[in-house]
């Protein structure tokens, strides 16, 4: 069986041979008991029957590229089985061969902490989708252990491309958002994280996360501004790298951001894993000294312009009329020859359902979500909720000196939220 290679795919495809990212989504769960490994062993091939691209292996050639489904004997390594603190570290990083598939891995850890590491390509699906299919492993365990002989009845094959979104937001939106009404949606930018040089590389994930009584009482300080929590992550984002780049960067810094494209969708269930994440270019410019209200206040003014002018439509449309105009061939080879990686960007992922995310009887403790792990001199922070909490993160190829640099960014982050 073939199916189809959507734009997104591909793009996410070049990001890796652009020297972006390692195109993989990641997920660390702490687990507050055993799991049963056999069942979730058994729940990971139930997902891959009711979601068969993740059961693909993806083929280029000649221009073009779909993905090709694997014999059960070519999917066994999506599940894992690891002793300790250094194997499953090493599989907090995991990378998926696209090529060879299957196009996810979940690993369980034993011995010592309970712990489970999910690892996606990012190829195959955003963010949101990837949320989705942690509830459904969950799901599919906790039916497991109910009754043995569970098997899911669901496909979930839906379309995976951006036409249900294009066609949600009508041809009046789409025909302003060529005239440049949405702003930009990429750019490299001006400014790069201050990294380090030299030194041995290895893939690594920072996380800091902030515990739920100060994420209260943010929200509260938020909530009496009329801002948002996504605002306060980005006015902190602003403040702390504008202080580490210098002077120049506080009056011209731009950081983009990811726009999950289901907002314009008029049922968000989950009926394929797809590639649904925009972009969308924000500018503060902000003075010497100024108050973190301040810096919120027109990080807030920022988000509201933009999602008045349909966020993240832009680039959505344009890839349409490119591929319309020039044919799938043409346009990749265009777009692989004026594909530009922004050096500096901040996702979102959201609030993880506390509810949906358990085990039958067994309780996650601690959860996060995050992107993709970059190649220097792109640096990402991203942001994850669970049960109150907020985790900042950022991956990264690096040396310990950088790991050492992107830690106190993300702990001057949290002091800057810590209201």
């Amino acid at each position: 069986m073939h199916y189809k290679a959507e734009i997104f795919d591909r793009m996410q495809w070049l990001y890796e041979a652009t020297g972006f990212t390692d195109h993989q989504v990641h997920c660390e769960l702490g687990l507050g008991s055993s799991l049963d490994e056999s069942a979730l062993r058994r729940a990971v091939e139930i997902s891959l029957g009711a979601i068969p691209i993740l059961a693909t292996k993806y083929a280029a050639a000649d221009g073009k590229a779909a993905w090709v489904s694997l014999p059960p004997s070519e999917l066994k390594g999506s599940f894992a089985l690891v002793h300790g603190e250094a194997a499953f570290e090493s599989e907090r990083t995991y990378r998926i061969r696209e090529e060879l598939g299957p196009q996810v891995r979940v690993c369980l850890m034993v011995g010592g902490r309970n712990a489970l590491a999910v690892t996606m390509n990012h190829m195959v699906t955003d963010g949101s989708g990837f949320t989705d299919y942690l509830y459904f492993l969950c799901d599919a365990y906790s039916r497991l252990l109910r009754d043995p002989a569970y098997g899911s009845e669901r496909v979930i094959d839906g379309d995976r491309g951006i036409g249900p979104v294009l066609r949600a937001v009508g041809p009046i939106a789409k025909a302003a958002s060529l005239l440049g009404f949405g702003g930009a949606s990429n750019e490299p930018g001006e400014f790069a994280f201050p990294y380090s040089e030299g030194g041995e590389l290895a893939p690594f994930i920072a996380t800091r996360t902030i515990v739920a009584e100060k994420v209260s009482e943010l929200k509260s300080y938020c909530r009496e501004r009329g801002a948002t929590l996504n605002d306060a992550a980005l006015a902190a984002y602003y403040r702390v790298l504008g202080g580490r780049i210098g002077e120049a960067a506080l009056t011209r810094l731009a950081i983009p951001i990811m726009i999950d494209m289901r907002r314009y969708l008029p049922s968000r269930e989950f009926d394929a894993l797809r590639n649904l994440s925009s972009t969308a270019i924000t500018r503060l410019s902000q003075c010497a000294g100024e108050s973190f209200e301040t810096t919120l206040l027109k990080a807030k003014a920022e988000m509201d312009k933009l999602k008045r002018r349909r966020i993240g439509l832009g680039g959505f449309v344009k890839l349409e009329l490119l591929f319309s105009l020039l044919g799938e061939r043409e346009a990749f080879r265009r777009l692989g020859r004026g594909l530009r990686n922004p050096l500096i960007c901040m996702t979102n992922v959201g609030e993880l359902d506390s509810e949906r995310l358990a085990f039958a009887a067994t309780r996650v403790e601690s959860a996060y979500v995050c992107g993709s792990i970059k190649h220097k001199p792109h640096f990402q922070m991203a942001l994850s909720g669970f049960a109150g909490t907020i985790t900042l993160s950022s991956n990264l190829y690096g040396s310990l000196e950088d790991r050492a640099s992107v830690d106190s960014f993300l702990a001057d982050v949290e002091g800057e939220l810590s209201v």
